[in-house]
Parts: structure tokens; sequence; C-alpha cells
């Protein structure tokens, strides 16, 4: 949980000039009174530009660090998950009493040893490549240590060094330490993309129902470009986190300015938006990126196969249900007005491999067993444990907060393999949300339904006399960030209540809310 105190913000609240509220604009170059042009000075106690990640240069390491640093990694212990051969262990307890007696040469002889013996013995990799002045021996091992073990985040992390992907003085990952989070006082400036059409300039850009292809209404443009794209690849979760760790701050956006590139007028619009329409000139435009750079991009996106009107029958069904009658005696459901939005919503979609641990332990032989066959058997009672492997793929955890996370989990699944790949076009006639639960977040939910799963998945029927413990473990987890297609309805009904109505826009599943007093 992020820590209160650990919050700031980066602008402040009123002009020390003009004395405006949240008037600031927020740039790469600067903080600016949008009302007075009054520019943040470090006297007002915040920096002049915003806190950027820029890797410091690292000097060469001196024998004293490299000998502190050596002997601290030997207080982690072993990583090796399974048994090691004796004469492994033996080289390797060799390779560590020459790491206290700083002698580096002969350490990475009995390390090198060590892993000739036993090839997934990872721990003997992991010091060979903290001993090696040999970049491609280094590689090597620490590919050697991900084979055998994908979710070692030390291995991970230099490996990400090595390759450019992460600052040598990047911190390791700590799921224990609180990020140090900052509040932007004022509208962050963005880049965008104006959905015009590349043909004659018209901003009617739409996706066409029968065929799927982006089209322009006016000329009849085919943009077979962003229509026929695959969906980009995965990443590491582990990957994911040390790049969030090595982030200085993570920031609290409130709102961001968009300023049109057709007419000129600039504008603010909530956080949560990931496209907007200028209302002024009827241009649509797409985000992409800010000024703090505080989102990614999204890797995919899944069309639209329920149409305005299918959406609008399929909720009508559903409120003729016979649930949805007997509520009715209790006050008047009768729905007198409706709005109906299709919204692209943004979903983290996991893929995770697993470890089951399972224990059988039988107690006794349980009913109908005579006396003698329970004495001739006793050798069977007690308790057996086995190692599962599996997996599970495609589990969908929503990354916005409203719609309420218990609403869109109502909604079912969606056909992953009709994903495409995300292109801004495509919101040239629905609008997409920006997350605001992250990747770190939405994993910890993922994980929870992994377990749930594995436990149902590899739990036998129950048998008198006989418990079953199932324990899994995620080994390794990957994610993207995709687009889904999701009709969201207000329903206002005769009693004044007013409920939300969701429709899986590819499978038409209905997801209905509670009914709440409108305001």
């Amino acid at each position: 949980m992020t820590n209160p105190t650990a919050i700031r913000s980066l602008a402040p609240r009123f002009c020390p000039q003009c004395k405006a509220e949240l008037s600031f604009k927020i740039t790469p170059d600067k903080i600016e009174c949008r009302q007075c042009g009054y520019i943040v000075r470090r006297e007002d106690g915040q920096p002049d530009k915003p806190v950027v990640n820029t890797p410091t240069l690292i000097q060469p390491e001196s024998p004293e660090a490299k000998a502190k640093r050596l002997k601290a990694a030997l207080l982690g212990g072993l990583t090796m998950r399974g048994p090691v051969e004796s004469w492994a262990r033996a080289a390797y307890d060799t390779g560590t009493d020459m790491i206290r007696q700083e002698n580096w040469d002969e350490a990475l002889k009995a390390f090198r040893r060590s892993a000739e013996y036993q090839d997934n013995f990872v721990d003997a990799h992991l010091w060979i490549a903290r001993l090696t002045d040999d970049p491609a021996e280094k590689r090597r091992r620490l590919e050697e240590v991900l084979a055998y073990d994908l979710n070692h985040m030390e291995a991970t992390r230099e490996l990400m060094i090595l390759r450019g992907e992460l600052a040598a003085d990047a911190p390791a990952f700590d799921p224990y330490v609180d990020v140090r989070v900052m509040v932007a006082g004022g509208a962050v400036a963005t880049t965008t993309q104006n959905l015009r059409c590349p043909r004659c300039g018209s901003p009617g850009m739409t996706t066409d129902e029968m065929t799927g292809l982006i089209t322009c209404g006016s000329c009849s443009y085919v943009d077979e470009a962003a229509s026929g794209r695959t969906a980009a690849s995965v990443g590491m979760l582990s990957m994911a986190l040390l790049k969030r760790a090595a982030q200085p701050v993570v920031w609290v956006v409130g709102e961001r300015l968009l300023h049109c590139n057709s007419c000129g007028a600039e504008r603010t619009i909530p956080a949560g938006r990931l496209s907007e329409r200028c209302p002024y000139c009827g241009s649509n435009h797409v985000i992409q990126k800010d000024a703090l750079n505080t989102f990614q991009q999204p890797d995919g996106l899944v069309p639209f196969g329920i149409w305005r009107a299918q959406a609008g029958d399929l909720i009508k069904e559903r409120l003729g249900g016979w649930m949805e009658r007997v509520s009715g005696w209790f006050g008047d459901n009768t729905v007198k007005r409706a709005t109906l939005e299709g919204v692209y919503l943004p979903y983290w979609a996991f893929d995770a491999a697993v470890e089951i641990q399972r224990t059988t332990v039988r107690e006794s032989f349980g009913i109908g067993y005579s006396r003698q066959h329970q004495q001739r058997n006793a050798a069977a009672l007690g308790y057996q444990t086995e190692t599962l492997y599996d997996a599970l793929n495609d589990v969908l955890v929503c990354g916005v907060k409203s719609p309420a996370p218990l609403l869109t989990r109502k909604l079912g699944t969606f056909d992953l393999d009709a994903k495409v790949a995300y292109d801004p076009q495509h919101l040239a006639t629905h609008a997409a949300q920006l997350y605001d639960i992250d990747f770190d977040k939405a994993s910890l939910e993922a994980r929870s339904r992994v377990g749930d799963a594995m436990r149902e998945r590899h739990t036998p029927p129950h048998k008198d006399g006989v418990r079953v413990s199932v324990f899994s473990s995620v080994k390794n987890m990957t994610f993207q960030l995709l687009l889904l297609p999701v009709w969201v309805g207000t329903l206002y009904e005769a009693d004044g209540d007013v409920r939300t109505a969701l429709v899986n826009g590819q499978t038409g599943r209905v997801a209905l809310g509670k009914a709440r007093r409108g305001g």
C-alpha cells in the first residue's frame, strides 16, 4: 500500500501571482500558469522541470566495492528449488569460502566445477555471472539461470542491465517498499494523434459494422494497414516490475491538457480518457503520451462484434427476465430513459506457468471398511506429496475502478484470438478509457484467480478419511494491456433510481448493476 506521507504535489494549488486555483500547465520543459503565464521557480518549493528518469553515470567498481557486493550476496543463501547433488554442493561451498577470502579466481573455478557437476544448479551459474568479466559468458550464465527459473529476479535484473534495458544503478525490486508518489497539481500536456482521413482530411473515420474495416465516411478510404496488423507480443511481469522499481516517482494525474491540432483549441479532459473528440471542430484525438509518461500504450484490441441496436435489445431482454419482474414488486423499475455508449475498456491479460504441490493425507479408510482390513493396510495411512505443473492463460483483470470490478467481472470471458494490434485509428468510432489500476496491482488479483483455478482443477473428489491440500506457486507470468469492447448503458427508472448496464461487445453477455438513488 502506498504511504500517504510520500505523496507530494508537483505544482502548487494556487498560483502565487494571480491566485488562480489549479491553473498550471505541466509540460516537459516547464510548469506554467495558464491564466497569467507565471512559471514555477525553485524558490516556490517545486522543481523547474518535472522529474525524469535519467540514468546516472556509474564509475568503475573499486576492489573494496566489489568485495562488499560479493560478500553481501552470500547472505542471500541458495535460490535453487530442488535437490543439489553432493559433488556440486561441495564445489559450491569451496567457491563461497573463496569469496570470503576474496580469492576471486579460485572462486570462479570452483563455481564452474559446480555447474559442470550439475547443469541445473542455478546458484552456480549465478555466481559465475557475478564474477566473470566476460560479457558473453555473463549473458550465457544468466540465460542458464532463467532457463531453469524464469522468475529469478536477480538474474532478470542483471540480464536487463547487460542488454541496456535497465540502468546499472537501478534498484532491485522489493515488494515491501512503497513507491514514491507525487501528484501533478495541474493539467499535464499531452501528445495526440488526430484521427483524420489521410486522403481527404475528414474527421469522419469510422469502423464498418459489417466488415470491421476502418473507413472514411466522406471519401470511402479504407485504412488497410490499421485493420490488418496482428497483436503485439507479451511482456514479462518480472521485467516490468524491475522497470517500475527503477522509476524515481509514480505520478498521480487528475487531468490532462489536450491541444487540438486542427482548430488550435485547448481544453482539459479527465485523466481516465484515452480518446476525446474536439467539441469545436469535431476532430477525434487519441492520447499517445503525456509530459510525465504516466501510462503505457495498449498492446492489442478486440473489435466490437455486437452493435448498438443489438446491445439495446439484449438489455431489454434481460430487464424482462423473471428476477427483474420480481424486483419491480418493491419499486417501479420501469426504464423511462437510457443512454448507451460503446467504450473500449482496458484489461490486463495474464498468462501464468504454475507449480502445484498437492498433499494427500489418508487419516482412515472411512466408513464401510472392517477392522481387519484397516489393520492389514495400516501402512497405506499417512501422507503423499506430488509436484505438478500447469498453466492458465488469458486471466483478465479490468484496469478501471469505474465501472466497478464486481460488475465488469460479470461480463464473462472474451475470445482473445480475435485481437489485433492496437492502432489509434481503431478508436475512430468508439472511445477508450485509460487504466487507473496498474499492472502490478492487477497481477495480485490475477495470482489469486490462478490459485483458485488450480485448487479447483487439481483437488480430487472428496473421499471419507482423505484430506487433500493444494498449494500453487506462479513460476512465471506474462501480460498484455488490451482494449476490450463493452457497451455501457445508464438506465433511469421511473422511481428515480439509476442503474448501470454493461454488455460484452463481443459475446453479448449482459451485466446489470444495482439500482442507486439518482442525483
